[in-house]
């Protein structure tokens, strides 16, 4: 009968420790280590409305223009 019961010292306790340390280690590897995926990105853009899409196009655009990775308008225009 001593067997059956759940004590501190019995292999199977070590068994379920590793179980739960695999599952938060996963989570975190995917939370917080795994770099941005474009392709991820990309699908999560087409998901929002067309709206969402264009305000988030014409943020980005301003910003690369900004930065000068795109040209002004005014420059493609002349």
């Amino acid at each position: 009968m001593f067997l059956l019961s759940a004590d501190h010292a019995g292999i199977m306790d070590r068994f379920d420790c590793q179980y739960l340390m695999a599952t938060f280690v996963n989570v975190y590897i995917a939370s917080f280590i795994r770099g941005p995926n474009p392709s991820k990105v990309i699908q999560q853009l087409l998901a929002l409305s067309i709206d969402q899409q264009l305000h988030i196009f014409n943020s980005l655009k301003a910003h690369l223009t900004e930065k000068g990775f795109l040209p002004a308008l005014e420059d493609v225009m002349t």
